[in-house]
């Protein structure tokens, strides 16, 4: 497993809308457990020129049938984590690519930003 260490905050025990948190939430922490320990998330946008990331990314989108699964647009298609992961022995998230099918949606630029713009993605501590 490839790890990425790139930034993000919050706390624990945000509420959960969905399959996501309104706030900077974290899943799998401890009240003890705080974001703020976790490292820089700047490299993240670098690594989805990756052809691994590529890859996954046209997996995805062929498994979705190449339109966003929210309103069925085929314009400006993106994958979206529905979940990242924090692993602690490793100090660091996993690479984009290194996530399982059922985390990665397909969703159109529109679809994606409206969603980021309400929800934050929900941090998973393994």
């Amino acid at each position: 497993m490839q790890i990425n260490r790139y930034e993000t905050t919050g706390s624990a025990g945000q509420k959960l809308i969905g399959r996501y948190r309104r706030d900077h939430g974290v899943i799998g922490a401890t009240a003890n457990e705080q974001t703020e320990d976790l490292p820089s998330h700047g490299s993240y946008g670098n690594l989805l020129f990756d052809t691994r990331w590529k890859s996954k990314r046209n997996e995805i989108m062929t498994r979705d049938n190449g339109c966003c699964v929210i309103c069925g647009g085929t314009e400006e298609l993106q994958v979206h984590h529905r979940q990242y992961q924090y692993v602690k022995a490793a100090k660091g998230f996993k690479v984009p690519w290194d996530y399982p099918d059922h985390l990665l949606i397909t969703l159109c630029k529109s679809c994606h930003q409206r969603g980021h713009n309400k929800f934050k993605v929900p941090i998973l501590i393994i």
